[in-house]
């Protein structure tokens, strides 16, 4: 099982994000805010973000894998997986469930459950399986990979409060040089906060996830065919051997 080479992925999705990152952070905000639009409704507000969450998100996969491909592909196919939407949704109540249900086990296995199926929905937006299928995909192609991709998501975590801390201790010097209100630096350092994750952290690595998707996917599949032509040689052995047998 070879390893996930860091920077490549890095270096790959920095080519594809210079040259794509506008409608990758388009896409993105696209999908977020119709989550924020669908969380307004007066009563029903809440149900239809939840149930919209899984088309979108296996959606915007589907476009993310378009992007790393170097295909074309319309900002608003994000919307394209509505068709699967009770699929979608059943994807991923059932992997967050899961995971859920782990954690409170012990943490250890809750964030194994995580990693398994972290590639369920790029699985569902690039295959169109069953949701347990996807699942079980999933936890094949991350096989092996665990360490690694758990390391990139720490890498995100990581990003993201580097970010929140240098805005707060942007927000401390103001509060301290400038004497405002304490509302003033609060407010404009978590709104340069949330620009800085939303436009640039969460698409650069949405983007490197379907990188390492389709390099997945594509080992995967050399492995599947490796094993498959194995089994031919030796089921073809076997038959020389019995033949053999039968003849003498």
């Amino acid at each position: 099982m070879s390893k996930l080479k860091y920077n490549i992925y890095l270096n790959n999705t920095s080519k594809t994000f210079g040259a794509r990152g506008f409608e990758t952070i388009l896409a993105l905000i696209l999908s977020l805010g119709s989550l924020v639009l669908l969380f307004l409704f007066p009563v029903a507000g809440i149900a239809l973000m939840i149930f919209a969450y899984g088309f979108l998100c296996v959606g915007t996969k589907s476009f993310l894998i378009s992007v790393a491909k170097g295909e074309s592909a319309p900002i608003e196919s994000i919307f394209s997986k509505i068709k699967i939407c009770v699929k979608a949704f059943c994807l991923k109540v059932a992997t967050t469930l899961i995971s859920f249900l782990w954690t409170i086990v012990f943490i250890i296995p809750g964030i194994v459950a995580a990693l398994n199926y972290s590639m369920s929905s790029f699985v569902m937006a690039d295959e169109d399986l069953p949701a347990l299928e996807c699942m079980a995909k999933s936890k094949k192609l991350v096989n092996g990979h665990r360490g690694e991709i758990f390391i990139i998501y720490l890498s995100y975590f990581f990003v993201i409060l580097a970010i929140l801390c240098i805005c707060a201790g942007l927000g401390s010097a103001m509060k301290y040089y400038f004497n405002v209100n304490i509302w003033l630096p609060v407010v404009s350092m978590a709104l340069l906060a949330l620009f800085f994750i939303i436009v640039f952290v969460i698409p650069y690595f949405e983007l490197m996830f379907a990188h390492i998707y389709l390099v997945l996917k594509e080992e995967y599949s050399k492995n599947a065919n490796l094993q498959k032509n194995t089994q031919n040689v030796v089921a073809k052995r076997k038959y020389t051997k019995k033949r053999e047998t039968i003849n003498s």
